[in-house]
């Protein structure tokens, strides 16, 4: 590897001796995969496993800014000068220096690790891969917090001013996708100098608002109908872009029940009592429920929720049943219509009443994990058998407080 390096080097001399209008920056970082780019350009290149690089300027009448960033790694920008870059080759060598973060950004609640926003409100968050990434802000100025499963910040992403970010999204391939007031944005979280691709959102809500999660032969989708009463999920074949129906959730009675229920109330409503909107809502949450069915994939095969009749289902990828159990949690009473996914363990969860319980697919049957107030909590996501959990609350001054805390489900 240092012999090629060297030869590429030497190449890279002989191009700039002849050209008299290039400069080599070269040098040793001691740290393999550091991207080094020249700032607000899109003109780069990485550290080989060595920590050595090579990155061909042209010869400019202005200062030229370096900019060193690597995961883990505090940023460093080098600052060349023109006289500089009339040389044939410039020697920058250092070492990169690990990222140190203020020990008080992580601390214990209720013996739980998490991470408070402090005066940047923690808006939302969500989980790539074992990477925790937090989108914080403060009405001004937004950025995106990296941190590993123990809520310890290693790296950050500031965002341009032209951003208004609204939430974190994951598409059905697992990539991080920021929402923005009228656009979306895919963020690569491994390499900071990619720009982010925007897609204007309404598009963005067409094309992948329904995808659920793709595999080599298919790509799987869930589409509500009927304000969310009912459910329906199919797939569309990759190669031939066929559309194959799968299951439905049927909820028309339930819906039509509904609308009878809110005819009355229009018809009959008094004049000092509940708003419209009020009542619908009151209703939909104390008598009725949103379609609960969920659709996943585990080990390559499907796992399908069917809450409608009661049934845990297992299929291979050609719809073949290998399996069904009934479900033996409460369907009205404390259950919460909720499925949760732990992708790194392929397990699955919901809420009944204040518990979290871990549901086994091949029996129906439920075991508590860990008790939440399940009403104070504003988004909740798993991994590796670890629960996050995204709180928001107001202090007896008024100011606004948000953490991520982690719950362990072992």
């Amino acid at each position: 590897m240092k012999k090629l390096f060297l030869l590429l080097l030497c190449g890279i001399f002989s191009m700039a001796l002849t050209a008299q209008t290039k400069t080599v920056v070269y040098g040793n970082l001691g740290v393999d995969n550091v991207n080094i780019s020249v700032l607000d350009t899109q003109h780069g290149t990485v550290s080989n496993d060595q920590g050595q690089y090579a990155l061909v300027l042209s010869d400019s009448n202005k200062r030229i800014n370096l900019h060193y960033s690597c995961i883990g790694y505090q940023d460093t920008v080098v600052g060349i000068t023109p006289k500089q870059l009339e040389r044939d080759s410039i020697n920058i060598s250092f070492r990169m220096r690990k990222h140190a973060y203020a020990l008080n950004e992580v601390s214990i609640l209720a013996e739980r690790p998490h991470f408070e926003g402090d005066r940047n409100i923690i808006m939302d968050f969500e989980v790539y891969d074992g990477i925790i990434c937090m989108l914080q802000g403060n009405g001004n100025k937004y950025r995106m917090l990296l941190a590993d499963v123990d809520l310890r910040v290693f790296d950050t992403l500031f965002l341009s001013k032209h951003i208004k970010p609204v939430r974190l999204l994951k598409d059905c391939m697992g990539n991080c996708q920021l929402m923005g007031s009228d656009s979306v944005y895919q963020i690569d979280l491994q390499d900071k100098t990619k720009p982010y691709l925007a897609t204007e959102r309404n598009h963005y809500n067409a094309v992948m608002g329904d995808c659920l999660f793709l595999t080599d032969q298919h790509l799987y989708l869930r589409r509500t109908v009927m304000n969310g009463f009912s459910t329906m999920f199919y797939r569309i074949d990759v190669a031939t872009q066929q559309k194959q129906p799968l299951f439905v959730d049927d909820g028309s009675e339930e819906f039509k029940e509904f609308i009878d229920e809110m005819n009355f109330d229009a018809a009959n409503r008094p004049k000092y009592g509940p708003s419209h909107e009020d009542w619908e809502r009151f209703t939909r949450i104390a008598w009725f429920r949103d379609s609960s069915a969920h659709l996943a994939l585990m080990r390559k095969k499907l796992v399908y929720f069917d809450h409608d009749n009661n049934q845990i289902r297992q299929y291979d990828q050609n719809l073949n049943e290998l399996k069904s159990c009934p479900i033996n949690y409460p369907l009205k009473s404390d259950w919460k219509p909720q499925i949760l996914q732990d992708p790194a363990k392929n397990k699955f969860y919901t809420f009944i009443s204040y518990w979290l319980h871990e549901i086994d697919i091949n029996t129906g049957e439920t075991f508590p994990k860990a008790k939440l107030d399940v009403d104070m909590y504003s988004k909740v996501a798993l991994w590796n058998r670890h629960l996050y959990i995204l709180r928001r609350q107001h202090t007896s001054t008024g100011k606004l407080r948000s953490y991520v805390e982690r719950v362990d489900l072992f």
